[in-house]
């Protein structure tokens, strides 16, 4: 058995240091509450162990959640960056469905944000879908998301996009520089049916 000997509130935090025999551990009050770890009370070897591990999801919750705030992260984005940190399989997943489940992960709506940001910004489909694809979105998501984007803006920034390089290859004949608008304009991700709708002279 175990003694709990000190309970200590972290100022300014809600979490307590706990002495527990002759060694201090960290604990989220959530922890606290389930376990019932008040001063003076003998736990056992599985209530540690058990408290111990609550204690450490929710020091991974935590960090999964403020990574998926602060830097506006899908699902799969969070779910790596957990094994990253070593926490395991199951339990990275356990995290991540409740982020999902409390709304504060959303990849629908992220995907939809990033759409708009990147063809603001003068990026054609394929480069969306790419860059999408590279932040692991899942596939159906983001055909989804393509299918339904604003055309009437995606074609407006397009068009933006245009005016503004066509005259930085004004020094080549025409047959050159109606090629190097267009070279630019696939780099940029843009189709063959996008760029078939600018007038390019």
């Amino acid at each position: 058995m175990h003694i709990i000997k000190e309970l200590n509130k972290v100022k300014n935090k809600n979490i307590y240091n706990l002495v527990i025999d002759d060694k201090t551990y960290t604990f989220d009050e959530d922890t606290i509450l389930e376990f019932h770890l008040f001063k003076d009370k003998e736990i056992d070897d599985d209530i540690l162990d058990r408290a111990l591990n609550s204690a450490k999801i929710s020091s991974y919750y935590e960090k999964a959640l403020s990574y998926s705030i602060k830097y506006a992260k899908g699902s799969k984005e969070v779910y790596y960056y957990l094994l990253d940190k070593g926490l395991d399989i199951n339990s990275s997943h356990e995290i991540v469905n409740k982020l999902v489940e409390r709304k504060i992960i959303d990849d629908k709506n992220l995907i939809k944000a990033i759409i708009y940001s990147l063809i603001k910004n003068y990026n054609g489909r394929m480069m969306i879908i790419e860059k999408l694809k590279i932040r692991k979105f899942d596939s159906k998501l983001i055909d989804e998301e393509i299918n339904n984007l604003d055309y009437d803006f995606y074609i407006e920034c397009l068009n933006k996009l245009y005016e503004k390089i066509k005259h930085k290859y004004d020094k080549f004949d025409d047959y050159i520089r109606v090629n190097k608008i267009k070279n630019y304009l696939y780099q940029r991700g843009y189709s063959s049916s996008d760029i078939g709708i600018l007038d390019i002279k």
